[in-house]
C-alpha cells in the first residue's frame, strides 16, 4: 500500500532525528575512545539507546508502507490484508521506543554514578533508574497483552477483544519520564555547587549537565498526546504521539551527549583560539579524579599532581611532618594511607569529562582533607610517645 496521510511526514521527522542521533553517537565514541581514552558502561548503554531509536524508526517506516498514518476505514477499504502487518510493525516500533526512552535515561544515570561520591546520591540515582525501567517493562507487557487472544492486537480478522486500557499506564510512564528528566537535570547541583570552583565554571558545568530539562519539556508534550491512544482510528491519530516519542528520545541523547563530549569541544576550541604555546594547554596536566565503576570499585586515574611536578606523595607527607615538628625514626600512625593509594592509582584511565576546573576542585578538596587527617595522625603519635 502506498504511503499516505500522516505517514510521510512522520517518517521524514523520525529519520531526521535518527540522523542527528547518529552524529552525537559518533562524537561521543570519538571523545571517549580518542580524547579521554576511556569507554565505560554508560557509553555502551548510550549506544544501545541509539539502536532502539534506529529500530523504532525502521519498523515505523515499514509500517507506514503498509498504511500507518492513514485512516483505518481507508485501509480496510483499499487493502485490508495490509492492516495486520501495519499493526504488528507499529507494536514492534513502540516497544523499542518505550524501552529506548528508559535506556537513554539510564545512560545519564550511569554517567552521574561515575561522578558522585556520597552513598545516598548513588541510592537516589539507582532508585530513579530502577523505577523508570520497571515502569517501561510493565507498559510493554500491558501493551502486548491488552487483547485476548494477544494476536488480536494486530490481526482483527480473528475473534477477540481488547479488555485492557493502556492509556493509564502509558500516562504513568510519561509522567515518570518527565520526573526522572528533571531529577537528573537538577541532581548535579547538589554535589557540584559546593565545590571550590569559580562561580562561572560551576555554572558552565552544571548547565551542560542540566540540559535534560529540555527532554523533560518534550516529555510533557508527549504526555499530552496520550489520550489519542483511546481513538478508534488507531492507525492515524496516535502518529503525533509516535513522532513526539522519537523527538524526546533524540533530545535526551543530545542532552546526554553534550556534557560527555565537553573534552572534545574544549580541544577544538583551544585549537581555534590558540596560535601556539601548546605547552600551556597540555592535556590532562591537572590530573583527574577517580570515577566509580558500576560494580562499586574505583577506576583509578593518574596521580592528581601535575606531570611536571617534582614531588610525589611521600614528599607531601615528609613536608607535613616537617611542619608539625615530627622527624627522625619516630613511628607515626598514618590513617591517611588512602591518599597514597589514590595518588598511586593503577593509571587505568584519564578522564576529562567535566574539565580541568572540576578536577582541580576535587584535588583541592582532597588536599584539604589530607591536611586534616595528617594533623590527626601526628597528634595521635605524640600521645603514644
Amino acid at each position: 500500500m502506498a504511503m499516505g496521510g500522516d505517514g510521510p511526514w512522520v517518517v521524514a521527522v523520525m529519520w531526521s532525528l535518527t540522523a542527528i542521533g547518529i552524529v552525537f553517537v559518533a562524537l561521543r565514541i570519538y571523545t571517549r575512545v580518542v580524547v579521554v581514552k576511556s569507554f565505560g558502561v554508560d557509553d555502551h548503554v548510550y549506544n544501545i539507546a541509539f539502536f532502539c531509536l534506529l529500530f523504532n524508526t525502521i519498523f515505523m517506516t515499514v509500517g507506514v508502507h503498509y498504511g500507518l498514518g492513514q485512516n483505518l476505514p481507508d485501509i480496510l477499504e483499499n487493502d485490508p490484508d495490509d492492516l495486520p502487518p501495519a499493526l504488528i510493525f507499529e507494536a514492534t516500533s513502540q516497544t523499542f521506543a518505550i524501552l529506548g526512552m528508559s535506556i537513554a535515561k539510564w545512560s545519564l544515570g550511569l554517567f552521574l554514578l561515575r561522578i558522585v561520591q556520597e552513598q545516598w546520591h548513588k541510592v537516589a540515582i539507582w532508585s530513579s533508574m530502577g523505577c523508570l525501567m520497571a515502569a517501561s517493562v510493565a507498559v510493554c507487557f500491558v501493551y502486548w497483552f491488552q487483547c485476548t487472544p494477544p494476536r488480536y492486537l494486530w490481526d482483527r480478522r480473528i475473534q477477540g477483544r481488547c479488555t485492557i486500557d493502556t492509556a493509564p499506564v502509558s500516562m504513568l510512564l510519561c509522567i515518570l519520564c518527565v520526573v526522572v528528566d528533571l531529577f537528573l537535570a537538577g541532581f548535579p547541583w547538589l554535589f557540584i555547587w559546593g565545590l571550590q570552583m569559580k562561580r562561572k565554571e560551576k555554572i558552565v558545568i552544571l548547565s551542560s549537565l542540566s540540559l535534560g530539562i529540555f527532554a523533560g519539556a518534550f516529555g510533557i508534550k508527549r504526555t499530552l498526546e496520550i489520550p489519542k491512544l483511546k481513538s478508534p482510528n488507531h492507525t492515524k491519530d496516535p502518529m503525533g504521539l509516535i513522532a513526539w516519542t522519537a523527538a524526546e528520545m533524540t533530545v535526551t541523547m543530545i542532552c546526554i551527549g553534550i556534557p560527555v563530549c565537553r573534552p572534545l569541544w574544549k580541544q577544538c576550541f583551544n585549537k581555534w583560539t590558540t596560535s601556539g604555546d601548546s605547552k600551556s594547554h597540555e592535556p590532562n596536566s591537572a590530573g583527574s579524579f577517580p570515577l566509580q565503576t558500576i560494580g562499586g570499585s574505583t577506576s583509578r586515574p593518574k596521580p592528581v599532581l601535575r606531570r611536571d611536578s617534582i614531588f610525589d606523595p611521600d614528599d607531601v607527607l615528609r613536608e607535613q611532618d616537617r611542619k608539625t615538628g615530627i622527624s627522625g625514626s619516630t613511628t607515626k600512625t598514618r590513617p591517611y594511607s588512602w591518599i597514597l593509594e589514590r595518588a598511586r592509582g593503577d593509571n587505568q584511565s584519564e578522564e576529562e569529562i567535566l574539565g580541568d576546573e572540576f578536577r582541580r576542585s576535587q584535588r583541592e578538596d582532597l588536599e584539604a582533607q589530607s591536611n586534616g587527617r595528617i594533623i590527626y595522625g601526628v597528634s595521635t603519635s605524640e600521645r603514644s610517645l
